[in-house]
């Protein structure tokens, strides 16, 4: 059995695993590589068919700061499309005389 490390052309580590000796070659799909090697998916890279120790860069970190911002944004706008459209239902209900103020 051999622990293989699938990556992508920028050594982004994509998979990781354990398969017989004779099958770590079709371990990798199209645009993808494989290797022998024991790796973290979360702390390395591939450099020149070599295992590295991932360091985030100023720029990385100000793009997950981003994704952070608009996740954060996302939330806000999806709870004001709830709260607007609870008002609308509870409304038409009201119309309707399905409900009335003490069944809510």
């Amino acid at each position: 059995m051999k622990q293989y490390i699938v990556y992508n052309s920028i050594g982004k580590i994509l998979r990781i695993g354990i398969c017989p000796d004779d099958m770590m070659e079709i371990q990798a799909g199209q645009d993808e590589f494989v290797m022998e090697g024991v790796a973290n998916d979360v702390k390395h890279v591939i450099v020149d068919s070599k295992i590295v120790e991932y360091i985030k860069t100023s720029e990385d970190i100000a793009k997950e700061e981003q994704r952070e911002t608009e996740r954060q944004k996302e939330v806000l706008i999806i709870s004001k499309m709830q709260e607007i459209l609870r008002k609308q239902a509870i409304e038409e209900l009201k119309k309707e005389g399905k409900i009335d103020d003490k069944t809510l």
